[in-house]
């Protein structure tokens, strides 16, 4: 028998959309390119952030960025 829980490290496709949708943004507002170093960066801290169980986009862009 599966056992529930709130977070796993499993990232399904709306978790997958909605970083992508905080990724897009924290880019836009920086100025920044997908594949540059800084993006780079922002996106580990991102999924990261996701699988240690924050899952408000607004939290996950705070935190993401550093503000």
């Amino acid at each position: 028998m599966l056992t529930s829980h709130d977070y796993t490290d499993a990232v399904l496709p709306t978790g997958i959309d909605m970083l992508d949708d905080v990724f897009t943004e924290i880019l836009a507002e920086k100025g920044l390119c997908r594949d540059g170093e800084a993006a780079e960066l922002i996106a580990r801290r991102l999924f990261s952030l996701y699988q240690s169980g924050h899952r408000e986009t607004k939290m996950l862009r705070d935190l993401a960025v550093g503000d």
